[in-house]
């Protein structure tokens, strides 16, 4: 079965300030982006790096004249689309929250990207069928081996834990968040961003997650065995 690529976009956790280059750890497991809030942001966040790297604008921020990919958040971000677009000297790489179809229509028609959630599966599935169009989907994000080790992660991560009560899609065992993303990319996903917790074996979060890419999407067949989870890193669970 062959598919189209479904492109992975790591949310900086707010918490995670000191630690692994995020950058290289998510272009080396094979994400596309990386999304840094407007007062992190840096040009080139590793000297190493190639991934794309893109800014988070809140309400009331302005980076005129900027031409890397910024993402308008907020539930009015649809309404600022056509100013960002004016001011830029390149108008394009702009994405916006759509709290409904109604504003991913309009968001659309400025020529951006919509970003649903986050929100449970069902109402994403829903927002998705019924916009049609090409949209990303924001969900918090806690794949574990297990169910224990998954939520060990979210209780490390009180801000994300809250957040995931809510959209409690890719939280759980990677067989569980692999369906809600096949799920998912049926009713028309191509982009997911996700934010993993803030917690020291984040290098291994952001390894399980890449086994949500399209190549594990082409073996989720009827009746074919799931995709195996990543290797545990060498000192995981107390190894030598």
């Amino acid at each position: 079965m062959s598919v189209s690529p479904l492109r992975l976009g790591l949310v900086a956790p707010p918490a995670l300030r000191e630690g692994p280059p995020l950058a290289i750890l998510a272009e080396r497991a094979g994400w596309d982006s990386l999304w840094l809030p407007e007062d992190r942001w840096s040009p080139a966040p590793s000297d190493t790096a190639v991934i794309r790297a893109g800014r988070i604008i809140g309400h009331g921020e302005v980076t005129s004249g900027s031409t890397d990919p910024v993402w308008l958040r907020g539930p009015a971000a649809a309404d600022r689309v056509a100013t960002w677009r004016a001011m830029r000297p390149r108008p394009a790489g702009i994405s916006a929250d759509a709290v409904n179809t109604d504003a991913a229509n309009a968001i659309e028609s400025a020529g951006a990207i919509p970003v649903f959630g986050p929100a449970p599966l069902q109402e994403l599935l829903s927002l998705l069928g019924s916009f049609g169009g090409p949209a990303a989907v924001f969900l918090p994000a806690s794949p574990g081996r297990t169910e224990a080790e998954s939520h060990a992660r979210l209780d490390a991560d009180p801000e994300l834990r809250l957040e995931a009560l809510r959209a409690p899609g890719l939280t759980g065992t990677l067989d569980h968040c692999q369906r809600t993303v096949a799920a998912l990319y049926l009713a028309g996903l191509r982009e997911l961003r996700l934010r993993v917790p803030a917690t020291p074996d984040v290098a291994d979060v952001i390894a399980q997650v890449s086994a949500l890419r399209a190549e594990a999407l082409a073996r989720l067949e009827p009746g074919s065995p799931r995709s195996p989870a990543p290797a545990a890193p060498g000192g995981w669970g107390g190894r030598q």
